[in-house]
């Protein structure tokens, strides 16, 4: 087993990608997996190539292993509209995070607005939740760009709008476009007014309006909305007294207010971490670093997650080796590739990292005796 990992140009990196898709077996998803998992160990920052990965693993039913690829592909090439939109459906129908959903689509939709694809989805998400108003709007929007278009037809249909036939030729094959995945449609809805006709920001401030409700009292006055900074002090005052469920709830609130919080979603990982709650924990880290995506301190604590709760020692050493390439001297990440080294028998490595952090530090009695153990 070996820590390195094969430097690219941008330029090879693409070009490898594009011969793999020719190359892959398509029919054997199980070789399709291993050969995009051989092709990452070369080529690890081809976000495609970790989108096609999660895609794979989902129809496999290896949800965890999709969810991470997914992630890793928003992370290295962020606002890519194929990957937003798959790691969008994944937070909808697999871990029912429809404010995140909701988030991500309608970012996306603002320098994508005739995405078909993308429109379906947030008809399909509007629907679900009950905005039928906003889902006639995006489907109603879909039938324009592209007439041919059946899902959208059947729920404009089945949400009372009246849909013209069809033109009589057939599309070429450049207007049809499927969705990544389909959702299932509910057979039916509950009915209310239609929207007003308005701009696409009116519709999505509606929709966005739906994130987070809480009941209002027509007799209680406005309470003033807590600083990012007052729900932080807050949060840091509930982990000072152990108290980490309240803490919890005050980081969710303040990244809810403030979504770009990256410390925020990295003390939230660390919490939901020591809760065992390994897949939210995951999600926070990385949206940690898709605000600060060097911070040492953020990519030690999601490679800590995934070697030490989530078996994914493969990720969690190309974390560890980048690091160690960036920062020498890091006695943490040592550590880590010490005992990652030995937990593999690689105990030659496993000398060597620990010898390298009692270099560092001469005092240090846990890798003097680490390295007894070897």
């Amino acid at each position: 087993m070996s820590f390195s990992v094969v430097n690219a140009s941008q330029y090879e990196s693409q070009n490898a990608y594009r011969r793999l898709q020719m190359n892959l077996t398509l029919d054997d998803p199980k070789t399709a997996i291993i050969e995009i998992r051989t092709f990452l160990k070369i080529y690890p920052d081809v976000a495609m190539a970790c989108n096609d990965l999660g895609v794979l693993y989902l129809q496999a039913g290896e949800k965890l292993l999709a969810l991470a690829c997914y992630e890793k592909a928003n992370r290295i090439q962020p606002e890519t509209p194929t990957i937003v939109k798959n790691l969008a459906e994944f937070y909808f129908t697999e871990l029912g995070w429809t404010d995140d959903a909701i988030m991500m689509l309608t970012n996306l939709l603002h320098s994508h607005p005739d995405d078909c694809e993308l429109l379906r989805l947030l008809g399909v998400i509007s629907e679900r939740i009950g905005r039928d108003g906003e889902a006639r709007t995006f489907f109603n929007k879909v039938a324009e760009l592209d007439p041919y278009d059946a899902q959208a037809r059947d729920a404009l249909a089945r949400l009372g709008v009246s849909v013209a036939p069809a033109p009589v030729f057939s599309p070429p094959p450049a207007q049809q476009q499927q969705p990544s995945q389909v959702f299932n449609t509910p057979t039916s809805a509950p009915q209310e007014t239609p929207v007003a006709s308005g701009g696409l920001d009116d519709v999505l401030a509606r929709l966005r309006a739906t994130l987070n409700p809480s009941p209002a009292s027509p007799a209680s006055q406005p309470q003033p909305v807590p600083s990012a900074d007052d729900l932080y002090r807050e949060a840091q005052g509930h982990i000072a007294a152990g108290d980490r469920e309240q803490a919890i709830a005050a980081l969710e609130r303040l990244v809810a207010l403030n979504p770009g919080h990256a410390v925020a979603h990295n003390d939230l990982g660390v919490l939901l971490s020591q809760d065992g709650d390994f897949e939210k924990a995951q999600y926070h880290y990385n949206a940690a670093l898709s605000k600060d995506q060097n911070n040492p301190v953020f990519r030690k604590n999601l490679a800590e997650l995934y070697y030490a709760c989530m078996g994914k020692t493969d990720e969690a050493i190309e974390i560890y080796t980048r690091l160690i390439r960036e920062f020498p001297s890091d006695i943490e990440t040592l550590t880590a590739l010490a005992i990652i080294s030995k937990a593999n028998n690689l105990m030659e490595q496993a000398r060597v990292f620990i010898s390298k952090v009692l270099t560092l530090e001469p005092w240090n009695r846990d890798a003097r005796e680490f390295l007894a153990t070897l």
